[in-house]
């Protein structure tokens, strides 16, 4: 543990990650959740008991850059205009880039613009988490990261935890982690109690064509998350969308590659039949993980409301770099929060 994390101590729990790129069979993975003092926030930002100093904690560790909604607003308004300016002028990009994810900019706030970092993380079912702003309760939101990996195996990924509630013994939470598997997909499932439940795959490949599935590549990650509803986004393009706790539906298989004519040369023959080999193999993979989705579904999960987000690392085995670029929270206003 680092010394650092007084308030994060972590605790494991399951989430599945299978069908490595290029191999069959189901693996598992492990997410790594928020820790035992961040519960007690959570439950203060309800109006439970436990406020006290968990809460300022939170807040404090807060207040060093693009932070919770509240102190950023407070922070403005001690800014000089020159720098309020400069504030905004460095958001304006952001806020520009929400109606491409269907969301409307007047509706809520910037919580706050995470520095890059970089997660890392080795050895069997590892994982680690990172987010300097700890302290925002997120309910409904928009998260966005440009991710680059490098993963031993495609079961590995980064993402995200989503509205976790911190409990060091059993999370609450939602995940969203994107991985190599399958040429690209999205894995969102629910926590309950820290055991995986619905996992839901979202297949990129077939659907973004600018999906990089490679080691040491890149690709944006983007989920809203409004109510029970979850959308997700690779390079700005929509890939699925889930209602959490509703089954896994059919996912969509893509497109054969196109034939050559007949007048091309061999070359170009070969590389259609390999082409066409692999999109046989991904299918025959997405139908499979489909009916072990079906099978394992579960309809008692509960709805999680809100709670605390962080990027993630999952390592299924070997070594796992995820780093995280240009990241940031919005937050939909109260009067906003949509979804069912």
């Amino acid at each position: 543990m680092k010394p650092d994390r007084r308030v994060l101590l972590a605790l494991i729990a399951c989430a599945s990650l299978a069908l490595a790129c290029g191999a069959g069979g189901d693996q598992q993975a492990t997410i790594q959740a928020l820790g035992d003092s961040l519960s007690n926030t959570a439950t203060a930002a309800a109006g439970g008991p436990g406020a006290g100093s968990a809460v300022q904690t939170a807040e404090a560790a807060a207040t060093q850059g693009l932070l919770s909604i509240q102190a950023t607003a407070d922070a403005l308004l001690n800014l000089s205009a020159a720098d309020r300016a400069a504030t905004v002028e460095a958001a304006a990009p952001l806020l520009a880039e929400l109606p491409n994810y269907g969301v409307d900019p007047s509706q809520g706030e910037l919580a706050w613009v995470h520095p890059p970092i970089t997660i890392s993380v080795s050895g069997f079912l590892a994982s680690d988490f990172e987010n300097q702003y700890l302290g925002t309760v997120a309910r409904d939101f928009v998260i966005s990261s440009d991710i680059t990996w490098n993963t031993t195996t495609g079961a590995s990924g980064c993402g995200f935890a989503l509205r976790s509630d911190g409990n060091e013994d059993a999370a609450n939470q939602y995940v969203a982690v994107a991985s190599r598997g399958g040429n690209g997909r999205v894995i969102f499932q629910s926590m309950v109690d820290g055991q995986a439940k619905n996992a839901v795959d979202i297949y990129a490949y077939g659907q973004d064509p600018s999906f990089q599935w490679r080691n040491d590549t890149t690709n944006r990650l983007t989920v809203v998350g409004r109510g029970k509803q979850f959308t997700f986004y690779t390079n700005g393009v929509r890939v699925g969308q889930v209602t959490a706790g509703d089954p896994p539906s059919q996912p969509l298989a893509p497109r054969p590659p196109t034939e050559p004519p007949e007048d091309a040369p061999p070359e170009a023959v070969a590389t259609y039949d390999q082409a066409l080999d692999d999109h046989a193999d991904i299918v025959e993979q997405m139908q499979a993980q489909f009916a072990a989705r079906q099978s394992s579904f579960s309809g008692e999960v509960p709805y999680f409301e809100r709670g605390f987000v962080a990027m993630i690392a999952v390592s299924e085995s070997g070594n796992t770099v995820c780093q995280f670029d240009n990241t940031w929270l919005w937050l939909f206003n109260d009067s906003a929060a949509g979804g069912s």
